[in-house]
Parts: C-alpha cells; structure tokens; sequence
C-alpha cells in the first residue's frame, strides 16, 4: 500500500508540471545514482546460540539508522517509449543497539550493520510530459547479497537472496545527450538466514531474519552514448518561402527558390507558382538556358542526401517542362548537403536547407 501511494503522488506531481512533448531518450545509455536508504518495519531477528548441547534462544528488534546508497546501470532505450536495463547496487544500514523482546525485554548494547549488494534486471516505461520532463515507473527482479554483522558478538555472514523492486521516478533534459532525474526504489528481498561460530568456535549463532523491505531516494545523472538512434519524425510542413526579391534589370536574369518538405521532393501549391513564374521570366528575357541545383538538410546520411537532392531537381525541371519551357534548355543537378543556405551542423533539420535553385541565363 506504501509503495502504491507513492507512485499515484509522483504521477499527480509531474501531471501538473508540465504538458506537451519531452526531450526523449534513445539508444544505449549509462546511468549513475547516489542517496538515502533507509529499512522498513521488518527490523525483527530471532537469533538462536548453541554452546556445547545448550541451546538458548532470543528475538530482537534492530534498530536501523538511514543509510546510503550507490547504484549504476547501462540500459537500451526503445522507440515504443520502454527501456531495459542491468542494474548495479550497494547498500548500507547501520545499528547502535538491540532491543531483545524474548525471553525478556531489554536493550542490548550491540552496534552492527547490513550492508547489500544487489544484481537487477529492470523494465521501465517513459510517460512524455513536457518539452524536457519524463515520467519513469517500472519493476525489477534478481538477486540481492546482504551481509550482516554484529560488532559485539564477532558475528558476520552474508546470504544470497531472490530481490524485486519497484521504481518511480522523474528525469529533466539538460543536454542532448543527458538527463538529470530522481528515483524512488521499493526493494524487497526474501527472508535471509545467518550462521556464525565465534568465541573461539564454542558458540554456534544462528540469526533469521524476516523478508527485508528496503527504501532508497536517489539524483543522478543518464547520458545517452554517441550513436543511439532517434526516433523517426513525420515530415515537417515546408514553410511558406520568403517574398521573391526585386525584379531585376533586363540583363541580370533572377534566381527562383523552390522549398520542399522534410524528406521529400513533391512540389507544394506554392512551390508550382514559383516554377509557373521562373517559366514565365525565361520566356520574357529570352533565356538561353536555365541550370537547376537541388539541396537537402543535413539530416540524413551523405549519400542520401546527395539523392534527394537530384530528385528535387529533376521535379522542378519536369515542372519547368509543363510550363512550356523546351526540355532542351534545362540541365538539372544536386548538391546534397554541400551547400547550405543556412549554416548549421550535422544532423539538423532546417527547413531553408531543403530547396532547389533556378538559376536563368
């Protein structure tokens, strides 16, 4: 019920923080966490000790102090929003007393500690929420190996134990490449059993624990390693192009623009008017020739571009053609992303980029 009421808080919380569309991970990444641990109520030991063919028996209630917590993970981001990851943990809690509650009740002077070392495998689901703001919840499932140590009796041993977890939490975009988030883990680890001889191996203590339920809240940092892939946008809408520029003198003939779509080579309403113009200029100046250059962004890989270029110019010169300019007349070319209108680096979708050249002459 605890672990339920906290994750309904966490989505009312990041609910009313923001709106729209997030800043989204993708591909491989590393992560690392640090922060408070602290137990739940399963504080309960019953310790038994054997001397010689005497067997005494007593239960005690450990309390636990806040500890800390350090966690690492490498994961794989999938496009339908879920991750997968293998987590590494460690944990440490420790107490200053003992409080024996059989066969008498009474406080034992015993300071000791538990520390974990867990091994996870977890599934997580991203909710969009903003522009930058991410909203993880997910479960995990694997082994945990606590240890046990109680300094006054000389009593140490350590178990391997089945552990889930449950996990919220919320990430903040501060990079491209990276998040800043914090986690909230629910750790259940089934029932541990200890088993120490101490005073010179005359004593035989054996100590069971009930199931532990742990707690942790953690900040940390996600980096997303180079060559994740991004997730495949639909095709922007070209915008409406700049107002053609001042007619120029009878001897200097104009360049037109065509704009074109992301990803595409189609002509819009009013990438035809510009060619039903520049078929009308080459007419009224008596061009001897007209040279057509296409140009892509620089999204996409080279080659690819360099193709989409050359389309985009040959769907200007088939336009050119059904505005009775001669076939004859008109050689068509691409340029790929080598000659960018706006500069700008690699992979950016710029929707100036995407155009071909009329160029009269």
């Amino acid at each position: 019920m605890k672990l339920k009421t906290t994750l309904l808080a966490s989505a009312a919380f990041v609910a009313f923080a923001s709106t729209g569309q997030t800043s989204e991970l993708r591909g491989t990444y590393v992560a690392i966490e640090g922060g408070a641990s602290w137990i739940g109520n399963e504080r309960f030991v019953q310790a038994t000790a054997v001397t010689g063919t005497i067997t005494n028996s007593a239960s005690f209630a450990a309390e636990f102090d806040t500890g800390w917590a350090i966690l690492g993970s490498i994961g794989y981001a999938f496009d339908n929003n879920f991750r997968a990851e293998l987590e590494l943990g460690y944990r440490d809690n420790n107490f200053d007393r003992l409080l024996q509650t059989f066969p008498v009740t009474t406080a034992v002077s015993a300071a000791g500690s538990l520390s974990e070392f867990t091994v996870m495998a977890n599934l997580l689901y991203d909710f969009r929420l903003g522009d930058k703001m991410t909203f993880s919840i997910g479960a995990g499932i694997g082994a945990d190996h606590a240890n046990l140590e109680v300094d006054q009796l000389g009593f140490a041993d350590s178990e391997w134990r089945l552990a889930y977890q449950g996990l919220a939490g919320i990430s903040y975009a501060i990079g491209r490449q990276t998040q800043l988030f914090l986690n909230y883990r629910y750790l259940h680890v089934d029932a541990p059993e200890y088993s120490s001889m101490i005073a010179a191996n005359t004593v035989q203590y054996t100590a069971f624990l009930n199931d532990l339920s742990k707690h942790s809240a953690t900040l940390g940092l996600r980096f997303a390693l180079e060559g994740a892939p991004a997730r495949a946008e639909p095709p922007a809408v070209p915008p409406a192009p700049p107002a053609p520029p001042p007619p120029p003198a009878p001897t200097a003939p104009p360049q037109f623009i065509v704009f074109f779509g992301y990803n595409s080579a189609d002509l819009v309403a009013e990438a035809e008017r510009v060619v039903a113009d520049a078929a009308s200029a080459a007419r009224d100046f008596g061009a001897a020739a007209i040279a057509i250059v296409g140009h892509a962004d620089s999204s996409g890989n080279t080659a690819y571009n360099q193709a989409l270029s050359e389309r985009r110019a040959n769907a200007v010169r088939t336009a050119l053609t059904r505005n009775g300019v001669p076939a004859d007349k008109i050689s068509a070319s691409g340029r790929g992303e080598a000659d960018l209108l706006v500069r700008t680096g690699d992979g950016v979708k710029e929707p100036q980029n995407r155009r071909a050249t009329i160029d009269l002459q």
